[in-house]
């Protein structure tokens, strides 16, 4: 049976049609993580209504905007600052997805180039480190700093690589990330030739 006809059945009847549900967006203020294929970011609820096509209304916490998203592929935080709801902050150099401790080295950057018709590796020495021990790195001219770990997203809280974000891709690839939170096309790879102390 149609909608249509059901709909004047129940009018024909008498009996009133029962209200539409209406769902909810998650409260004002409730941070979510947003797990794109490509790319993940953090989101605050505005709350409200959700739009049945829409879904609901967010604030990007990297950027500010304002964008409708559903709520597939989200994963809820707790407040800004704190580890995911339900989740321990993962441990510096703890590993993640199964891909096991982040060992200590070097880990040299590089981005495609061509030359002479082929493709090459052109170094890209700003994003160099070197994992010194458990959430501790140095950069390629000797500064030394700290990182955190969360998930597959390694940031560089102190020091001169300071801000800069890198997603793990397997045991020794590292992809540095925009301020979007997009991969680009430099990739880091762990030398373990090249000391830590060393010049490199």
């Amino acid at each position: 049976m149609s909608a249509l006809v059901a709909l004047a059945v129940t009018l024909l009847s008498g009996a009133a049609p029962a209200p539409a549900v209406q769902s909810n967006c998650p409260p004002a203020g409730a941070r979510f993580q947003r797990n794109n294929i490509d790319s993940t970011f953090v989101v605050v609820s505005e709350g409200g209504a959700m739009n049945d096509t829409l879904g609901c209304r967010w604030r990007r916490e990297d950027t500010g905007a304002r964008i409708w998203l559903t709520m597939e592929l989200m994963r809820p935080l707790g407040p800004a600052g704190g580890a995911p709801a339900g989740r321990p902050a993962t441990p510096a150099g703890s590993g993640s997805a199964g891909l096991g401790p982040i060992a200590s080295g070097v880990y040299e950057c590089d981005s495609p180039a061509a030359v002479g018709g082929s493709i090459m590796g052109r170094p890209v020495t700003g994003f160099f480190f070197g994992v010194t021990g458990p959430g501790t790195y140095r950069d390629f001219d000797g500064g030394r700093g700290a990182f955190s770990q969360s998930g597959d997203v390694l940031t560089m809280t102190s020091g001169p690589l300071r801000g800069i974000r890198y997603r793990r891709q397997a045991a020794g690839l590292f992809r540095p990330l925009d301020a979007q939170g997009q991969i680009g096309p430099i990739r880091c790879v762990l030398n373990r030739a090249k000391s830590l102390t060393g010049r490199w």
